[in-house]
């Protein structure tokens, strides 16, 4: 069972419900998006975010979950790549209070909600092998 056909969009949204958005790891992996040289793949970044406290672990975790949301977004050629690829946007969101936070919350639900909507549209069919 391939996750990118288009009648199996209704799993990939019942898989991402229930695993809580991590489910675009395992369509990362099917739309080959991580790339060997990228910073999550260095041992010594995690090693070194882990000892320097716990708190910078988890703002690494969250940009890993981030950076591999929008390329499997981009990969699906979800509309507004420009916005969501920038880390710009997503860093003057987090620092901004109540508007920029409710912005960063609707922009989370967007990257993970309407790659499953391009799923359906069978966008994902292309990138099948």
């Amino acid at each position: 069972m391939n996750l990118l056909k288009r009648e199996n969009w209704l799993v990939c949204l019942l898989l991402t419900f229930i695993s809580q958005g991590i489910f675009a790891f395992i369509l990362g992996k099917f739309l080959n998006v991580y790339k060997p040289d990228a910073w999550y793949r260095k041992w010594q970044y995690w090693v070194f975010g882990g000892l320097c406290l716990v708190f910078p672990i988890f703002i690494m975790i969250l940009v890993f979950i981030i950076q591999i949301q929008c390329s499997v977004a981009e990969k699906l050629e979800v509309p507004g790549s420009k916005i969501y690829n920038s880390p710009y946007i997503w860093i003057i969101l987090f620092i901004i209070p109540i508007l920029g936070w409710s912005l960063l919350i609707i922009m989370l639900i967007y990257i993970e909600i309407w790659p499953i909507i391009m799923l359906k549209k069978g966008i994902g069919e292309k990138h099948l092998n």
